[in-house]
């Protein structure tokens, strides 16, 4: 549960007692009070990232070593990328890069060309608009899986990693980075270097940097000339003040891209979703169970295991069979029998009709139970081939591939 709707259920439970609780003119004044400071705190927790309130972000790494990692957002473009790219090549240090959708497709080659140096890429949306926090869920999740779509088929990877356009969040997000596969990597040093003097960046990244720092940098604005100057001065001081820079992964604590499990994990979540998607009332309420099935360790070791259905060509055992069909049979015990002898009663107007039923109800239970015991392990093996068949057809049906 995210900070946010902890928040909205207390302050619904307090507004409540409040209401019950205190009379006029002091009601209004409280609930006055209380309200504002809501409004406030979803203020804060749009603008703030680091708290965490709408979505889990990790702003700071593994603080255990003098280590830090570099992050540049907004790119690429047509200087400052190649001019970056060379800069962190001769320096040996490996960065994530946060690139917008559109630009991806104007520049694909600079996107291989980051992959290809060992860089990590991450989501930042589509467009990047100024709107864009002010997207409700389906929009919103269209314009993360747009940039998810357009990453993959430039280095044929599906990113984990997402930053929010100027880090704000909704309430929206969590929803739509669960279905997506992705973990908010936020920042702790923000040094603002858009338009601002390579020195004034110098001294607000060396201020604040610690142990584990994200330090969030811009891939545009500066010419090739600004860039070899800045970033070149910026790692000779950081590795002056003894921190080195980390493999990007091994300090946020993930893994930068999602492997094929999680990508059938979402693929079997937007299936299962798109099945309740069309209805309404009751298919409504299961639609949240599907990201639960989906995520279950059942449904991930049964796409991960290969599945065939050869073992129903051979003839069961005579005890499955008799069992089976006992199981079958207890079902004509029951409520049938109990409909006939309702209507027997009232035919032959003898009350005491009535109990038989009932007492076939009954039976039909002892009768079932049997059959699973003579059924036994035969009938939960057969049951989880055909579960986990019915699993694989399901993706396969989701993605258009063969799983």
């Amino acid at each position: 549960m995210s900070g946010f709707q902890t928040t909205t259920i207390l302050l619904v439970i307090t507004t409540v007692g409040l209401s019950l609780s205190l009379g006029d003119p002091f009601r209004w004044i409280a609930l006055g009070l209380l309200w504002t400071g809501y409004i406030l705190i979803c203020i804060f927790g749009v603008a703030l990232l680091k708290l965490n309130f709408f979505v889990t972000a990790i702003c700071r790494g593994d603080s255990t070593e003098k280590l830090v990692a570099l992050t540049f957002d907004d790119g690429p473009g047509r200087e400052s990328t190649p001019a970056l790219l060379e800069i962190l090549k001769r320096n040996k240090i490996k960065a994530v890069f946060f690139p917008i959708g559109t630009k991806i497709k104007v520049h694909p080659e600079m996107i291989r060309q980051i992959d290809q140096d060992g860089h990590l890429i991450g989501n930042h949306t589509y467009r990047h608009n100024w709107y864009t926090n002010f997207l409700i869920s389906k929009p919103l999740n269209r314009e993360i899986q747009m940039a998810q779509e357009t990453i993959a088929a430039v280095i044929g990877k599906v990113p984990a990693y997402f930053r929010p356009p100027i880090g704000l969040t909704n309430p929206h997000l969590r929803k739509a980075l669960k279905k997506q596969g992705l973990s908010v990597v936020g920042w702790d040093v923000r040094p603002f270097d858009i338009g601002t003097k390579a020195d004034k960046v110098l001294k607000r990244v060396l201020k604040k940097i610690r142990p584990g720092s994200i330090i969030l940098l811009h891939d545009k604005g500066r010419t090739p000339a600004d860039w070899a100057g800045l970033v070149d001065e910026l790692v000779n001081k950081i590795k002056a003040r003894g921190f080195g820079f980390a493999d990007p992964e091994r300090l946020i604590g993930k893994r930068a891209y999602q492997t094929p499990e999680e990508g059938n994990r979402k693929e079997i979540f937007l299936f299962l979703q798109g099945c309740f998607a069309s209805g309404s009332g009751w298919r409504c309420l299961l639609r949240p169970f599907a990201s639960k099935l989906a995520a279950s360790p059942y449904v991930q070791r049964a796409l991960k295991e290969p599945v065939s259905l050869d073992v129903f060509k051979a003839r069961p055992s005579p005890k499955f069979i008799f069992g089976l069909a006992l199981m079958l049979f207890s079902y004509v015990l029951g409520w049938p029998m109990v409909g006939l002898f309702t209507v027997l009663s009232g035919y032959f107007r003898d009350p005491a009709l009535l109990i038989i039923g009932p007492a076939f109800y009954g039976f039909s239970h002892l009768v079932f139970l049997l059959g699973i015991f003579l059924t036994g392990r035969d009938c939960l093996k057969y049951g989880d081939i055909l579960l986990r068949w019915g699993l694989h057809k399901m993706v396969e049906k989701a993605s258009g591939r063969k799983t």
